[in-house]
């Protein structure tokens, strides 16, 4: 089954091995997939960072201010500091949106049964939901959610600026994975990642690592990364000349 889904990993990026004009040998393109997981664990946790942080002044906003047109001023600003947020937003405790910083007063329509709303009431920190469909907006989008007292805090953010756009290696194909393996970005747009690659053993049981295998006459090394701050897995893979060595690194 592992065997399967690595095999089927591999030709959805045996389009990099041809993309390069220049066949690369292992090392070489393990060092550009090591280097490549670092920038988007780096972009992604930059990111979250002034997120959280922006929630929790939210939140604090809507703590101690009780005008809610000052509030939704507040929220506004702080969503417009944050690189790749289009809106801040505050759900109520009986689910019921109260705050939304792209529009006063705010819709009246009820949040409760989002799955990003729920699991933020369970109080364990910054919660990043998959992607969705704005039921206002009709925008794709990725909720990044935390509890903030009694009310669920969420950023909509726009999900590629979690993910750094590949400027060093140009063949490279990157995501950014929740912990159970949903796709939250990918470089370029455009890649398909399979929804169950979690289930390959050698990712599900590390930190971090890279593995390499031959497919086709052509071989790939996947890499991968879990992030200590926040609840994602950094992944790049990098087409490699069939004529390489090859082999799994489990570190």
């Amino acid at each position: 089954m592992a065997r399967a889904l690595f095999v089927s990993l591999l030709f959805l990026f045996v389009f990099a091995a041809k993309a390069s004009s220049q066949p690369a040998t292992t090392d070489e393109v393990l060092r550009d997939v090591r280097t490549s997981i670092t920038l988007n664990q780096l972009s992604a946790e930059r990111i979250l960072i002034g997120i959280d942080h922006g929630l929790d002044a939210a939140g604090y906003a809507l703590k101690f201010i009780e005008n809610s047109r000052v509030i939704h001023e507040e929220f506004r600003e702080i969503a417009e500091r944050l690189p790749g947020v289009r809106a801040i937003i505050a759900v109520g405790p009986d689910g019921r949106l109260e705050i939304d910083s792209y529009q006063f007063p705010a819709p009246d329509v009820n949040l409760g049964d989002r799955e990003y709303v729920k699991q933020s009431r369970l109080g364990r920190g910054l919660y990043m939901g998959a992607a969705k469909i704005g039921r206002t907006s009709g925008i794709p989008f990725l909720p990044v959610s935390k509890l903030v007292g009694d009310h669920v805090i969420a950023a909509i953010i726009s999900p590629h600026f979690l993910i750094h756009e590949e400027g060093r290696c140009a063949d490279c194909v990157s995501a950014i994975l929740r912990e159970d393996g949903t796709l939250l970005a990918s470089f370029p747009p455009a890649a398909q990642i399979p929804p169950n690659i979690l289930s390959m053993p050698m990712v599900n049981r590390n930190i971090e690592g890279n593995s390499a295998s031959l497919f086709s006459k052509t071989s790939s090394v996947i890499g991968w990364r879990r992030s200590e701050m926040f609840p994602f897995i950094a992944l790049s893979a990098r087409g490699v000349r069939s004529s390489a060595p090859i082999g799994i690194d489990d570190r």
